[in-house]
């Protein structure tokens, strides 16, 4: 055995061959050989990465990345290496939309490439390229969860030696509105207020209300634009633009207070191309619509006072507001927000590389609800990083009024992402988002108490795609429910991110907790989430971030309910959860779950009462085996309620059939209305659950010889039941709706006998009956080679072994590992070249 799994990783050694393997994710990658970088790069993908903080780390050393395309997506597959053109092995495969790399090294330059399987055909992105490292000096701290300010080392416009600032300001007490000027010698202290604008030029500044201002410099033209929405100080009737221009110091205008070219505005934003040309991007209606039904952009005059021309309108009857506009290699992306009143609301942009001509179709960016924001302005850090500034109108006092997340773009995709906090220095443009841990949940198996179709299943709600979803089967919907996650390692815990469903008009917060097991059997509650008088609980719609504590290997949300804003009594949500992060540290390998009661029929039968047409008897092949005749008294029985209230169990037994007809092999439950059962015929398997007898039964089939010996696991965890024969797995449904958990106490459970009385009992052999109270993953049933580092299955670890991972990390073509989980020495669930050396130093004693 290893005595010392823990080596100080130091010299660079064949990076470019490394593959990561974590242990039993739907997602992630299996053995590949590596592959040079595809120069066949498509225009219609977009990947980026960004590398980011865990805690209170000094270096920048994880990565997160993110993809998007056009093309219809079958898959997707994440390549990485530290060669720019070869020795790229994929670490990821699967549906998601973003993966997380914990596995790198400050100084190291990493390069990603992404491919894209669409009808058949395969895509690639251009390579992109991370270098880890620590952090740089000076960097100031920005608080998503309770709030905080971006720190500017100055501010306003400078003119000459002159700083100049701008805003418009109320007088005490009145409705008025005037635009004031203020200067500054440093950039930082602020004063000898100016007014410059007022209602001495327009009267409609007299008694109004603004929002939606935008003012900015053009130093080319030494010129001050202010464009705003204007409104009476009761509703939003008038839909007019304010617009103020003037010199820094000098004279300003109030050129108007009107409906540009006779067309209602509200939501504006106001941009300047690079040729200096300005336009007006608003968000208004044409005749017969309701407000803000239709994006408009107008072209602005030479001197920006006034618009000339409708450029082009977008969205229309779509109800976008909140526009921003920017420029960003060649395309421009208009970023909008869904209309909403004040409830968040889903983000989403358009893009284009002619504002006068074709535009795409609204692209989703970020998750349905902005992270319980608004989609706002655009924070340019010094053209090296970008905010997406979104607010947070609605919301507790003690947390923060706007969320702010990093904005990334590539080749006409933009994306952002939610992070607690982030590290930054506006004046050098550095941005490192912080994470509270790696992200320990995607692509772990999880669980639902609610079944759901295979499109929508759990696994869903823990992809890495903010667009996809859990969503319970309506016929079975009900309050409360539970998603669930195995680990598969003991993790520290320390936040959970959940992105939930929210209806426009209908907008609900929801009220649940958070628990935490080590062993699938006795939970923990780590968050109570559950106190309406809260404003933390009442006040947060859309998505929450809390702070976790505590050890575990699996974390269940317990979701109680959700309370609709305008029918609070009424919850009519159909139980629905976008995205679930759990993030933390893992700590220790997960100890093998123990069967509650295990009979071999060596030595008895445990805890199986037998009945007198069930004997213990001599197998020619197996030694002492159950032995059922397939009379009327031909089956064991366990005690009473062993299984009441248990939603995540396994039931394994080697069986070999004489049966055909209507039996139960394996039978749990109350009577012939609530029951779950799997028969083992000569020529099927079949596996039912119900609580409303045979009308409506979850049923699992399978064509086999059940007349040789085979090993039947079945493993179910809520709503999710699986079928692995012979430890592989060949049956899986989402969608199972009765459950033990649901029928109450008292349930009984049988080996070999129906509920049904009509029914025969089963007439065959059974062996190695075991019987647990958790869901086993397919490692825990499959196994693991018993030799730490026989990769290639001969039953000891010698030189062999040695060369066969080193040519598999090389590359080499048919140099396939029999058991690679073997190889793990590191136990990091991957393998790399330090697995390797581990080897080495193995053999070597």
């Amino acid at each position: 055995m290893l005595k010392n799994r823990i080596l100080k990783r130091v010299a660079a050694v064949v990076c470019s061959a490394a593959l990561l393997l974590p242990v039993g994710g739907y997602g992630r990658s299996v053995t590949s050989r590596a592959v040079s970088a595809s120069a066949a790069v498509s225009e219609e993908i977009g990947l980026v990465g960004n590398l980011f903080c865990v805690a209170d780390s000094s270096a920048a050393d994880h990565a997160a990345l993110q993809w998007a395309t056009t093309l219809p997506a079958e898959s997707y597959t994440l390549y990485r290496s530290t060669d720019s053109e070869s020795g790229f092995v994929p670490v990821y495969e699967g549906s998601g939309t973003s993966y997380e790399d914990d596995d790198m090294q400050t100084g190291t330059t990493y390069y990603y490439q992404l491919k894209v399987t669409s009808k058949g055909k395969e895509s690639f992105s251009s390579v992109k390229q991370l270098t880890p490292c620590a952090l740089p000096s000076g960097l100031s701290t920005y608080d998503n969860q309770k709030g905080s300010s971006l720190v500017y080392e100055t501010s306003g416009y400078k003119v000459g030696d002159t700083y100049y600032s701008y805003s418009l300001k109320k007088h005490n007490g009145k409705n008025d509105i005037y635009l004031a000027e203020t200067i500054s010698t440093d950039g930082k202290r602020f004063g000898s207020e100016r007014n410059v604008a007022d209602s001495s030029q327009n009267s409609a500044l007299e008694s109004c209300k603004i929002e939606s201002v935008h003012i900015d410099y053009i130093p080319a033209k030494n010129k001050v634009v202010v464009w705003a929405h204007w409104e009476k100080p009761d509703g939003y009737a008038d839909g007019k633009a304010l617009v103020i221009t003037g010199t820094p110091g000098g004279q300003f205008t109030v050129h108007h207070v009107y409906n540009p070219l006779g067309i209602q505005v509200r939501d504006m934003a106001i941009f300047f191309d690079d040729d200096g040309t300005g336009y007006l991007i608003a968000a208004a209606n044409k005749e017969g619509q309701g407000a803000n039904a239709t994006m408009y952009i107008f072209r602005m005059n030479n001197d920006y006072s006034d618009v000339t021309e409708v450029v082009t309108t977008l969205f229309e009857d779509q109800y976008r507001e909140f526009p921003n506009l920017i420029k960003k290699d060649g395309y421009y992306f208009l970023f909008t927000s869904q209309a909403a009143g004040w409830y968040p609301s889903s983000g989403a942009y358009s893009v284009t590389t002619d504002l006068y001509g074709k535009w795409s179709g609204l692209r989703s960016i970020g998750n349905t609800s902005t992270f319980s924001s608004q989609s706002g302005w655009i924070v340019n850090m010094q053209d090296k990083n970008y905010l997406m500034h979104a607010y947070r109108w609605l919301r507790a006092s003690s947390t923060s009024g706007t969320t702010l997340c990093p904005l990334y773009f590539d080749n006409g995709f933009a994306f952002y992402d939610y992070c607690p906090y982030f590290k930054y220095n506006t004046s050098t443009g550095d941005l490192f988002p912080v994470q509270q841990g790696e992200l320990l949940s995607q692509d772990r198996p999880a669980s639902s108490s609610l079944a759901a179709k295979g499109s929508s299943s759990p696994a869903k709600a823990f992809d890495g795609s903010y667009q996809t979803s859990f969503t319970a089967i309506g016929d079975y919907k009900k309050w409360p429910f539970y998603l669930q996650v195995d680990l598969e390692r003991v993790c520290e815990l320390s936040n959970i991110q959940i992105s939930w469903y929210i209806c426009k008009g209908s907008e609900g917060y929801y009220t649940y907790t958070v628990e935490g097991s080590l062993d699938g059997q006795k939970w923990t509650k780590l968050l109570d989430h559950t106190d309406k008088s809260r404003e933390e609980v009442s006040k947060t719609y859309g998505f929450n971030s809390d702070m976790l504590s505590g050890k575990a290997r699996y974390v269940r949300l317990n979701v109680q309910n959700a309370t609709l804003q305008n029918n609070p009594n009424n919850n009519w949500y159909t139980p629905t959860v976008y995205e679930v992060k759990v993030y933390g540290t893992p700590v220790e390998a997960a100890e093998k779950p123990q069967p509650y009661e295990s009979i071999d029929f060596e030595n008895g039968t445990g805890m199986l009462q037998l009945s007198s047409g069930a004997t213990v008897k001599q197998d020619s092949e197996r030694g002492k085996v159950l032995y059922l005749d397939g009379s009327d008294e031909a089956y064991g029985a366990f005690p009473a309620g062993m299984l009441d209230g248990v939603r995540d169990y396994t039931v394994s037994m080697d069986v070999k059939s004489e049966s055909t007809g209507n039996f139960f092999t394996f039978a749990a439950g109350r009577n012939d209305e609530k029951y779950v059962f799997f028969r083992v015929a000569e020529d099927l398997f079949r596996f039912a659950a119900t609580t409303d007898s045979w009308r409506d039964e979850t049923e699992l089939v399978l064509d086999l010889d059940g007349s040789e010996w085979h090993n039947y696991t079945l493993v179910v965890s809520g709503a999710n039941t699986k079928l692995y024969l012979d430890g592989k797995e060949v049956l899986h449904t989402t969608e199972t709706h009765g459950q033990l958990a649901d029928m109450g106490s008292g349930t009984t459970c049988y080996i070999g006998k129906s509920y049904y009385s009509d029914d025969t009992c089963f007439k065959g052999s059974i062996d190695n009956l075991k019987i647990y109270k958790c869901a086993l993953t397919a490692e825990e049933i499959g196994g693991k080679s018993e030799v730490i580092g026989d990769v290639n299955a001969d039953g000891t670890l010698s030189v062999a072994d040695l060369v066969l991972m080193q040519k598999w990390l090389l590359g080499v073509p048919d140099a396939k590992l029999a058991d690679w989980q073997a190889g793990d020495l590191c136990t990091d669930s991957r393998i790399d070249t330090f697995d390797l050396a581990v080897m080495r130093k193995e053999i070597l004693k």
